[in-house]
């Protein structure tokens, strides 16, 4: 078994170090243990894995699961009920419906991004400072996920950008509630509030699926409609919303519940994390503003491939090579210092011969990979912005030296969406403005426990001369 770490404090155990200084209690775990050690955290003995034996977890699907574990967070089952039948398909509908369509929804994303800056921010004539940039993100990517998810129609609907910009926060909240009575019984706590969920006593997803419901109802019975109307020289809508009537659901029998919580389940997966590193982007944007001209002066160069509505082509992102590196480098030094939870779905053996039960949590310790001078090259502490510039490694490629995305074949699928979002988000705001912070110092991510949150201190617009 891997060593279970020694605690001094009785039926806590390591919960109150695992929270109150999360980056040097896990550095002096490793040191003193090794790379596989166990730590007695709310009640249970939980397993964290560093860089040596982490690629096991992220690659042997009979050993490890992702998707148990987080259900053993956040009991998404009970608030979207209608998920099962997709359960199994989710990434594949992903893949084969918008991922391998990013090159069509190109002009769509960046128009959706460039209107939506302009309504959040705008010229900036005056300098502006904005605070809270983490909820003004939440909008702004909202719009072109709104747009290829649900439609061009009812996307610019105010409602549906608040529903896909408030879901997932709204989703998470019950998890503000510290799990104390896991001390009593493992598991008591997911128990309760799955059953809050399930009886309706409490379930924040309701007034989002009644939202979506809604609008997805009033278009798909207008396409419905329309292709009867016009037959053969019917326009048929290109988005996710039309793909998926086609091939999951009969048009004389539309379950629309089902529909609205597999919308749910995206939007989830998909607006929070998008967000939160486009943040962590902006503000290492704005706190090293010496590295904005060389940014600047490539993005005035990709620009030139724009067409006359200054939309780019979608060849255009493999030219932002500075820019990628700079977004890989703000994810790699934002991801918390514990991550991606796996669940033992048998009693497994690591290669070096430690041995965990059935049913044993399991925690990624990256902050093992991300300061790790062999991985990461020198310093790999400190942001240097073109670290990987001329590595092969963009923002979007997972690696040894890279999980933020996961591992193997169950990769998260949206990688490429997301940082391609961020990208033509940022090659729009560096031509547009400087930035810098309202401190006028660099503003690193609020710690809290082994998480890294962007800060929310307040960031300065200028439109730029």
């Amino acid at each position: 078994m891997p060593p279970l770490v020694r605690y001094k404090y009785p039926i806590i155990g390591h919960t109150y170090d695992y929270y109150t200084n999360s980056e040097e209690f896990f550095k002096k775990c490793r040191e003193e243990y090794g790379d596989v050690f166990s730590l007695y955290i709310w009640g249970e003995v939980k397993t964290f894995v560093g860089k040596e034996h982490m690629q096991e977890v992220l690659t042997r699907d009979d050993s490890f699961d992702f998707t148990q574990a987080f259900e053993r967070i956040l009991p998404l089952n009970a608030m979207l009920k209608n998920l099962i039948k997709f359960e199994n398909s989710s990434n594949k509908i992903l893949k084969e419906y918008v991922i391998n369509k990013l090159r069509f929804y190109t002009e769509r994303m960046q128009k959706c991004l460039n209107s939506a800056t302009q309504k959040h921010i705008g010229d900036c004539d005056e300098p502006k400072v904005i605070h809270d940039i983490y909820s003004m993100m939440t909008k702004i990517i909202s719009n072109p996920i709104s747009n290829i998810f649900i439609g061009e129609e009812e996307s610019k609907y105010e409602e549906i950008i608040s529903t896909f910009s408030e879901f997932t926060t709204d989703a998470v909240y019950i998890l503000r509630i510290p799990p104390l009575l896991d001390f009593i019984f493992p598991g008591l706590q997911y128990y309760i509030n799955s059953t809050m969920l399930k009886l309706g006593i409490y379930n924040p997803a309701v007034k989002h699926q009644e939202v979506l419901i809604k609008h997805i109802k009033k278009q798909v019975t207008k396409r419905l409609q329309e292709k009867e109307k016009y037959g053969d020289s019917w326009k048929r809508p290109d988005d996710f919303i039309q793909d998926i009537l086609e091939n999951w659901f009969d048009p004389k029998n539309i379950k629309y519940e089902e529909l609205a919580d597999v919308m749910c389940l995206y939007i989830f997966v998909s607006i929070h994390t998008t967000s939160n590193s486009c943040t962590h982007a902006i503000m290492n944007l704005a706190s090293r503003p010496e590295y904005a001209q060389e940014l600047y002066e490539e993005q005035l160069e990709v620009q030139k491939e724009a067409d006359e509505n200054g939309i780019l082509p979608f060849e255009a992102l493999n030219n932002m090579k500075k820019l990628d590196s700079f977004v890989r480098e703000s994810l790699r030094l934002s991801e918390g210092v514990i991550t991606i939870p796996h669940v033992t779905l048998k009693d497994s053996t690591f290669s070096n011969g430690l041995q965990v039960p059935k049913g044993r949590p399991v925690f990624l310790y990256t902050d093992d990979v991300y300061r790790d001078e062999s991985l990461q090259g020198p310093n790999p502490k400190s942001f240097e912005p073109f670290r990987h510039v001329d590595t092969n490694s963009s923002a979007s490629k997972i690696g040894k030296n890279y999980v933020i995305f996961g591992g193997g074949k169950h990769a998260c699928p949206g990688r490429q969406l997301a940082v391609n979002e961020i990208k033509f988000f940022l090659h729009n705001v560096i031509l547009r403005y400087n930035l810098r912070t309202e401190s006028g110092k660099i503003e690193g991510p609020k710690i809290v426990g082994p998480m890294k949150l962007p800060s929310n201190s307040g960031i300065i617009f200028e439109k730029r001369k």
